[in-house]
């Protein structure tokens, strides 16, 4: 397909900071591929002086590959093209001999900062799961903020802040001296390290002849500074976003970084992609029509060429399952036909709960099907143990690493026996590993005990050694030196369990070994460089969700986990005012963000697009009278086509009555 007018632009315009505007479904995948071609092939840049930065592995990997088609293979190694996280990573290695921390440092996920927090926290904050996850929140939110536990002390005023400030400073105690590093450092100890130090920063800045950023409109405080650090006034970058599709505000995203290119780059050239590809002409119009209804510094109006298309349709329910009987035999009729198949419709919703009805209805009607899920690979606990170990053998500081294996399978090593060593690791200012070697543990611990560790520590540091000599057969070693799969037998007990266990086993042993062979992409890893990658999620993103979509099954997934994606037909479910919005938006007027996913979703649709609600449903054991979502109201009405005319013109009435209400009452609160 030849570029349209404004793609042009967007590829040719390489001097000085450039924003595009890049509109759902407008081909900025497409720009940011014949972007690379035209500085390489064109503008003579190196491939060493270019970055791309995108925010999933995924996207990573699909540029590369896109790239292949028209540059050499060679090229495209020479090139950075990662994550955030990854670049971040990067930098951190090619600068460690000024940071404070060793060069074989592990990373923590997010569960093992989770399990760390609830050791450290006290009874009342691990025991609320809530007060958990907000302590989780404020974590990241200081060090994307860059505030140290010393200045969150300095400025905590109630009880909790305090308790949190001083868990805060556990916490990164703890971290630093496990030699560990969390996702959020990832980010912010280069960007701090660039910010302090004006001959790496000056460094990397001339390295980057161009950088490129991908969904700019979802970094958050500490990835807009790093952007800034690694560029200067007079930088030549092209960043690629969309104020509308910014819908990850709970991780931290700031769709205002867009407003605020302006003030840090006066020279900012902006230029707005707005011809939709992807949608037949009425979904873009009602999704022009209900975004408008958000504020805007940048206005810009999705536009197609391809046809108007049929009315969107709003199916009601009258409870919950027969809002899913609804969606089923709508497309059961329409694939009978055998024109569409099931792998052309797409269910989403706002919250995972939303799918347990659908899945029953599907399995009832024997339709397949597959729901995207946040469960990891990588939080499996098999992945978890190996990993652990792999983590040890690059980093034996590791505590955390330490802990979790020293007992996995049962080594007859109890809590007790953890807790001495850790009191003494602590008093003598060594790791787990460090005390373990120490001779005053016989001090502490029965001569059995302590033989049993050093047999630990012992093959720890033959495996080590191992680890350099043979590190392809490295996790196999592992596996049966510990007789693991026997010990995973054990505890199991049903043959389902360990069969997919030891499938996921040999899956891990499997990337490992392709990735320290190398690919046509990707060089050659060290046993140290692919356990950062597998943390950092890399293997899992570009081996699954690829495939999936290929089998004729219906997809389930959250309107979040949709954005990226296309389908013919999407069903939006739980059309509810506390749903779409939900409660929480509401309670914090956030429904600008909730409005922004609701057009996510619509933009997934290519030529069917259903919205849907149910009259009544059962929380908490009660039947509720539920109304539906404002946002149906905010839509062109002419454009849609109701199951129920007029029970939904009394809704609208209701609607429009209640908002009259609300400006009367509000217009007497200010007289």
């Amino acid at each position: 397909m030849p570029l349209n007018f404004n793609q042009k632009n967007a590829i040719e315009l390489i001097h000085g900071p450039c924003l595009i505007l890049a509109g759902a479904g407008s081909g900025k995948t497409k720009v940011i591929i014949n972007k690379i071609i035209y500085l390489i092939n064109y503008c003579q840049y190196k491939p060493g002086n270019i970055i791309a930065v995108t925010f999933t592995n995924k996207a990573a990997h699909e540029i590369k590959v896109r790239l292949s088609k028209h540059l050499s293979l060679l090229q495209i190694r020479k090139m950075i093209i990662s994550t955030f996280h990854s670049l971040g990573l990067e930098i951190i290695k090619k600068e460690i001999n000024t940071l404070e921390f060793n060069s074989n440092f592990s990373l923590f996920d997010e569960k093992d900062q989770m399990i760390l927090l609830k050791k450290i926290c006290n009874k009342n904050i691990k025991n609320d799961a809530k007060l958990l996850k907000k302590l989780v929140f404020m974590i990241s939110f200081w060090k994307n903020k860059f505030l140290t536990p010393l200045q969150v002390q300095l400025s905590a005023k109630s009880n909790l802040e305090k308790d949190f400030a001083s868990f805060y400073k556990q916490y990164s105690l703890y971290l630093r001296e496990s030699n560990i590093l969390d996702f959020d450092d990832l980010i912010c100890i280069p960007t701090v390290l660039l910010k302090d130090n004006q001959i790496i920063q000056n460094r990397w800045q001339k390295k980057i002849s161009y950088l490129l950023v991908d969904e700019y409109q979802d970094t958050n405080n500490s990835q807009y500074e790093l952007i800034k650090m690694l560029t200067n006034i007079n930088s030549n970058f092209t960043l690629v976003g969309d104020d509308d599709q910014s819908i990850y505000s709970w991780r931290g995203a700031k769709p205002q970084n867009i407003f605020l290119l302006k003030e840090d780059f006066p020279n900012l050239k902006v230029i707005k992609m707005e011809q939709n590809y992807r949608s037949y002409g009425r979904i873009l119009k009602a999704a022009n029509k209900l975004i408008s209804n958000n504020l805007h510094y940048f206005k810009k109006n999705l536009f197609s060429t391809l046809k108007y298309g049929n009315k969107i349709k709003i199916i009601i329910g009258k409870n919950e399952e027969n809002e899913a009987e609804k969606i089923v035999d709508k497309i059961i009729n329409q694939c009978s036909e055998d024109i569409i198949q099931y792998k052309d419709y797409a269910i989403l919703y706002r919250g995972n709960y939303q799918s347990q009805i659908l899945e029953k209805t599907l399995l009832k009607k024997n339709i397949p099907y597959d729901i995207s899920t946040s469960s990891s690979f990588f939080s499996r606990p098999e992945i978890k143990d190996l990993l652990s170990y792999l983590r040890l053998i690059i980093n034996p500081d590791d505590n955390y690493a330490f802990m979790r294996i020293l007992n996995i399978p049962h080594r007859k090593i109890g809590l007790t026996t953890l807790n001495k060593l850790e009191e003494l690791a602590i008093k003598k200012n060594k790791s787990l590993f460090q005390i373990s070697n120490d001779i005053e543990i016989k001090k502490i611990l029965k001569q059995k005990t302590v033989e049993k560790i050093k047999n630990f520590i012992s093959w720890i540091k033959k495996t080590i050694e191992l680890s350099n000599l043979k590190p392809h057969n490295i996790l196999d070693n592992i596996i049966n030196d510990i007789k693991y799969e026997l010990w995973l037998t054990k505890i199991l007990k049903e043959p389902k369990k360990i069969k997919k266990s030891i499938n996921n086993i040999y899956t891990l042993s499997n990337w490992l070994k392709d990735m320290l062979q190398g690919n046509e992409f990707e060089k050659p890893m060290n046993l140290f460089q692919i356990v950062k990658k597998m943390t950092l999620r890399d293997v899992l993103e570009k081996k699954t969700k690829i495939n999936q979509i290929q089998k004729n099954q219906v997809q389930l997934m959250t309107l979040h986990s949709s954005k990226g994606l296309e389908f013919s037909s999407v069903f939006i479910i739980g059309m509810n005012e506390g749903i779409l919005p939900n409660i929480k938006s509401i309670n914090n007027d956030n429904i600008e963000e909730e409005r922004r996913l609701t057009y996510v979703g619509m933009t997934r649709a290519k030529k069917q697009l259903f919205f849907t609600y149910c009259q009544t449903r059962i929380q908490y054991g009660q039947k509720l009278h539920t109304a539906p979502s404002r946002f149906l109201f905010e839509l062109p009405q002419e454009d849609l086509q109701w199951d129920k005319d007029t029970y939904l013109h009394k809704s609208y009435e209701e609607e429009k009555n209640i908002k009259n209400l609300k400006k009367i009452l509000k217009n007497k609160k200010n007289i």
